[in-house]
């Protein structure tokens, strides 16, 4: 059992529901009175299964940027004053070092904190970017009703449907606020938590996060053909159609392009997308992005998955990148 998912966030394991996570478990069957959105989740569908992506792949290049913030802000404002502290109370004062120790205790337990919180940026930097994968898919099977999830590490973790608890969950996601997500529970026959994961990430949007469940749900009940969409069959419309897959995510067989690294990096900035200074960002984050992308490792289902989840080659409801809108960095359809 892992004590904590290796998926980013971590999530704890070893552990019963809380009474509060029982109380908001989302129901599978009953329809919330919420409309249903893909948005920029999926990857593809066919009547065999649905694949989306799990929540870090919103958050991929953070870890490295505000690495490489506190590193070059951070950093040389600590060692600046601790060396001018050090200068003059051993130096020009003359003042031994078990003094400075213990008189700058409080100085020296704060920066070893920093540097702690340094540190841990760090491994999550070299966990989640640079030794991982460039995503992590999740498999929602609606024949076999079974829900496949693929590990930072590489494992599989698989259950059936209906024996997951899912609850909608919102998390500080530090300077950036509010993050809403469905949270996956596997668990025991005793009741106990064995791994937990999430997706359906929004931040800001509670409506949102349920309109990408009830998208699932609707798989997942009555299968591919509410949902179906090529673009080949219908006229092009100015936006997408959000009760159909639309869109889906061209990273199966090769990372993400620069040009969808920033796409998904200019949904922080929708409010402002225009401005030079969301211009800016929008470059250097998606590049960012899309250099750690292209360095990490190209997730691979295992063979034992991919014979459950067999499609058949004359399947009429296959979506995927070919047949759906493809978007520009400001989310305008360019074919």
């Amino acid at each position: 059992m892992l004590n904590g998912t290796l998926q980013y966030p971590v999530y704890k394991n070893a552990r019963h529901l809380t009474p509060k996570e029982k109380q908001n478990i989302l129901a599978k069957k009953i329809a919330y009175k919420s409309s249903v959105f893909h948005g920029y989740h999926f990857i593809k569908m066919n009547s065999t299964y649905m694949e989306c992506v799990n929540n870090s792949f919103f958050l991929k290049g953070n870890s490295y940027f505000n690495l490489l913030g506190v590193l070059l802000l951070g950093m040389p404002i600590i060692l600046s004053l601790w060396i001018f502290t050090f200068y003059v109370n051993l130096i020009k004062y003359d003042h031994d070092f078990l003094s400075f120790i213990i008189i700058f205790s409080p100085m020296h337990i704060l920066f070893s904190f920093i540097f702690y919180v340094f540190y841990k940026g760090y491994q999550n930097f070299k966990k989640y970017e640079k030794l991982g994968y460039n995503y992590y898919p999740i498999r929602f099977n609606k024949k076999n009703q079974k829900v496949y999830v693929y590990d930072v590490s590489g494992q599989i973790f698989s259950e059936n449907w209906e024996k997951i608890d899912f609850i909608l969950n919102h998390r500080l996601g530090g300077y950036e606020g509010t993050f809403w997500e469905i949270k996956g529970f596997i668990k025991d026959n005793n009741g106990l938590i064995t791994y937990t994961f999430a997706f359906a990430l929004s931040k800001h949007k509670k409506q949102e996060t349920l309109e990408i469940w009830e998208f699932i749900k609707e798989y997942m009940n009555n299968g591919p053909e509410k949902l179906y969409f090529n673009k080949q069959t219908v006229e092009t419309s100015p936006r997408l159609v959000p009760e159909k897959l639309s869109y889906c995510l061209n990273i199966e067989a090769q990372p993400e392009s620069l040009e969808t690294s920033q796409e998904i990096v200019a949904l922080d900035y929708q409010s402002e997308i225009r401005s030079f200074y969301s211009r800016a960002m929008i470059k250097i984050l998606g590049a960012t992005r899309n250099k750690f992308i292209h360095a990490d490792k190209q997730p691979k289902w295992s063979q034992q998955v991919e014979n459950e989840c067999q499609v058949d080659a004359t399947d009429p409801y296959v979506v995927d990148a070919s047949t759906t809108y493809q978007l520009d960095t400001f989310g305008k359809i360019i074919k």
